[in-house]
C-alpha cells in the first residue's frame, strides 16, 4: 500500500536539486550537531535518494529504508547501504532519523518499538521537519504545507509525540521550531499571508513558526 503512494515522479526534486531543502538540511545539521556527531551508525528512515545525509556531510555509516526503487538506486550512489535497518537489527545503531515521514507511515507504533530495539543504550531518535499539529496555523485552520491527505496516517503535535515516545522507553531532551533561516521562511510575506487567510482573502498554506518541529530523544 505504501509504496503505491511514492511513484517515481514523488522523487523528482530529491536530488539535491532544490535550494531551499538544502538550506532546511543545514539548519537540521546544526541541530542534530547539538547532541551528537555526524560519525555514527545512523538508519535513514524514509531516505529518498539519500541527499539528506549527503547534504550535511554525514561521515559515520549510512543506512536506509525506502520504498521506492528508483530512490534505492540513487540513495546507494549516495554511500546509503540496505543490508541492515531498524526492522531487521537490534543494537546496532546509534542514532535513528525519520525526515519528514513519521506521518507518511501506516504502522508508526511498530516502526518506534522497533527503533528502540534497532538502537543501542544512549541511542538518539530525531524527528526533524516534522509538522506541528499544535501549531498556531493548524489550530486555526486544520492544515499544514507539510501535510499531504492522501499520505498522512499520523498527526504528530510536540505533546503527542513526546507521550508516544515514553511508551516505547525514550527520554525527550530536545526541541525546536525551524522557521526563521529554514529557506522557507518569508516573515512579512507569511504574517501579511496569514492575517488574509485568517479573514478569508487567501487559500493556500503557509510556512509559519511553530508549523515544523525537531525533536530528539534518547534510549
Amino acid at each position: 500500500m505504501i509504496k503505491k503512494l511514492y511513484p517515481d515522479a514523488y522523487f523528482n526534486n530529491r536530488f539535491l536539486n532544490d535550494s531551499t531543502r538544502i538550506k532546511s538540511f543545514q539548519k537540521e545539521k546544526y541541530f542534530i550537531e547539538k547532541f551528537t556527531g555526524l560519525n555514527k551508525n545512523v538508519c535513514d528512515v524514509g531516505c529518498s535518494t539519500g541527499e539528506f545525509l549527503k547534504s550535511i556531510k554525514w561521515s559515520g555509516t549510512k543506512y536506509g529504508l525506502e520504498v521506492n526503487e528508483r530512490a534505492i538506486i540513487e540513495a546507494k550512489k549516495n554511500g546509503i547501504r540496505f543490508n541492515k535497518n531498524i526492522l531487521n537489527i537490534s543494537n546496532f545503531f546509534d542514532v535513528v532519523i525519520f525526515r519528514g515521514t513519521i506521518q507518511h507511515l501506516d504502522n508508526p507504533f511498530n516502526y518506534l518499538a522497533r527503533t528502540h530495539l534497532s538502537l543501542k543504550k544512549g541511542g538518539l531518535v530525531f524527528f526533524l521537519a516534522t509538522p506541528n499539529i499544535s501549531s498556531l496555523h493548524y489550530r486555526l485552520f486544520q492544515d499544514l504545507p507539510a501535510l499531504d491527505t492522501k499520505r498522512n496516517f499520523y498527526l504528530p503535535s510536540k505533546k503527542s509525540l513526546i507521550d508516544l515516545m515514553k511508551i516505547y522507553n525514550f527520554k525527550f531532551i530536545g526541541c525546536e521550531y525551524p522557521y526563521f533561516n529554514s529557506g522557507y521562511d518569508r516573515p512579512f510575506m507569511d504574517l501579511l499571508s496569514f492575517f488574509l487567510k485568517f479573514f478569508g482573502l487567501h487559500n493556500k498554506n503557509i510556512p509559519f513558526p511553530g508549523n515544523m518541529m525537531n525533536l530528539v530523544f534518547k534510549k
